[in-house]
């Protein structure tokens, strides 16, 4: 019950506000791009962070200015209708631009968003893409965050910055893969082997080189690329394959493939966990020979595996080789 006696705070002593912000996680959102009878669908779950100088709405309850968070959900629908959303980096970029330049109490913005990957379906009668018919294919997904600030006047905005990433990429192989010459000692029982099955479920985050966002620049088509180097540094070629002497050198060797194909590419993180496929040994006990060929699959525990590489440094080493 409200009244005039019920009293709005209960500290004696206020500290200071070190940091706050407020926004609206979660807000799904399928965007469906129809270019005559051929339809492209594109679904987010979308987040919103606002930044301001609002201090007042958590220290005095005065919520005047305050963009309700609610506010914040439909505006994302509405920016929705009104451009492609064909990529999140894109539609990242749009959502921030609308929020700064309709809001002046904002001093920064940041949207955090998730794609869902849908796959157009062929059907049997036709052996043809489906113009409206797709289907999910895999857990894999990708995702950006972007951010924009206002200057030290607070009147212009700063370009963009764009991080994005692909999560969830889960890849296997089951030959050409070795872990030897590892530190040995009473507490090692890995034993060396120079054929293993390696797999991952890769996460790879990226970053862009600064000012790249004011171009005309094709956030699809550079991470369709990026994904062909992924997979082309995993595996190698049909014909020879390429060989890991361990998951750190791959995962090196992959991010300097990326860098060296898209120069507007600055730096390149690389997370994977280990997907263990541990052999089935038992099986002589059991009368059958083991062959590299029966796995028993397992990912608790997990190696956990990162470097970053950056686009300068790499260009530093090539220099001295």
């Amino acid at each position: 019950m409200r009244g005039s006696s019920v009293p709005k705070q209960l500290r004696s002593t206020s500290f200071p506000l070190a940091q706050h912000s407020h926004g609206k996680t979660k807000v799904r959102v399928l965007k469906v791009n129809k270019i005559g009878s051929v339809h492209h669908v594109y679904e987010y779950s979308v987040t919103t962070i606002l930044h301001t100088q609002l201090e007042r709405v958590f220290t005095s309850g005065d919520n005047t200015g305050l963009i309700a968070t609610d506010t914040q959900k439909n505006i994302i629908y509405v920016i929705a209708k009104r451009t492609s959303a064909d990529s999140p980096e894109r539609f990242g970029i749009d959502l921030c631009r609308h929020f700064m330049t309709t809001y002046s109490q904002l001093t920064a913005v940041e949207v955090e968003l998730i794609m869902t990957k849908w796959k157009r379906v062929t059907t049997v009668d036709s052996n043809r893409p489906h113009p409206h018919g797709f289907e999910k294919s895999s857990p894999e997904v990708y995702q950006a965050h972007v951010r924009i600030d206002r200057d030290n006047d607070g009147k212009k905005m700063i370009p963009p910055v764009v991080t994005s990433s692909i999560k969830n990429l889960t890849v296997l192989k089951t030959a050409q893969s070795g872990f030897e010459n590892y530190h040995f000692d009473k507490y090692t029982l890995l034993k060396p082997t120079s054929q293993r099955c390696m797999a991952t479920e890769m996460e790879c985050t990226w970053k862009y080189v600064e000012g790249v966002h004011g171009t005309a620049i094709d956030y699809n088509a550079i991470r369709e690329h990026l994904r062909e180097q992924i997979i082309k540094g995993y595996y190698g070629s049909h014909e020879t394959g390429v060989y890991s002497v361990s998951l750190q050198a791959t995962i090196y060797d992959i991010a300097c493939l990326i860098l060296q194909d898209l120069p507007m590419i600055a730096s390149v993180k690389i997370f994977t966990p280990n997907l263990h496929y541990l052999p089935m040994l038992a099986l002589e006990k059991l009368g059958e020979k083991f062959g590299d060929d029966v796995l028993i699959p397992t990912d608790e525990p997990s190696g956990i595996i990162s470097c970053t590489v950056n686009q300068n440094e790499a260009k530093r080493m090539t220099s001295r080789l």
